[in-house]
């Protein structure tokens, strides 16, 4: 073999390996997507107080991957939020929410409690729950009424203005509400997905 011929030969075997390098760490990539895809998902996706949200959930019939995602989008966890209507806490609960499940519930609460987890999470997953009852548990109509009030919703659906259907959200009267509805609906999927049983 001459000089010329063997350098062909080497450039080949140079390309071929090269080729076979990519797509070993194609290959390699591909499987650690795979394995991996959960725990990154779970870290984007944390879901924190999960043993009280799942005692508080089983207690009220509550999908404890829901309650999950309407904290996630509410609060991000973060036990200090506030928004600008007002509402305290985790689940971003009303003062004149909490005062009313309070009562419900033989309790007295300050706004200030509302920061807390330990009374945050019990009165929110209590109301969803509440509100689970009184929509047939109809998962889209809660979280409208959840976002906007049961009363505004009621109206919505006697007006007919919105059939309560996941596929004629954009009919809810208030953009907030609709976006609400869908991203929680979207976040849900994830939090299912992620944590369908205990890990």
């Amino acid at each position: 073999m001459d000089l010329g011929s063997e350098r062909v030969v080497k450039s080949i075997f140079f390309i071929i390996k090269k080729r076979h390098l990519r797509f070993l760490l194609f290959f390699l990539l591909t499987l650690l997507g795979v394995v991996l895809h959960k725990p990154v998902g779970r870290l984007v996706y944390p879901f924190p107080y999960r043993e009280e949200i799942e005692l508080r959930s089983e207690y009220a019939g509550v999908d404890p991957q829901l309650v999950a995602a309407l904290i996630y989008v509410e609060s991000k966890f973060d036990p200090k939020a506030r928004s600008t209507k007002g509402a305290r806490g985790l689940m971003q609960i009303m003062p004149e929410t909490a005062a009313w499940v309070g009562t419900q519930k033989g309790l007295v609460l300050e706004e200030e409690d509302l920061d807390r987890p330990e009374v945050n999470i019990p009165i929110g997953v209590w109301y969803l729950g509440y509100l689970f009852r009184e929509f047939n548990g109809e998962r889209v109509l809660v979280l409208a009424a959840y976002n906007a009030g049961g009363e505004k919703v009621r109206a919505w659906l006697a007006s007919g203005v919105w059939t309560g259907r996941v596929d004629d959200l954009h009919r809810i009267p208030y953009l907030e509400t609709r976006r609400y509805v869908a991203k929680i609906m979207r976040t849900y999927y994830l939090y299912r997905y992620l944590y369908n049983h205990r890990a």
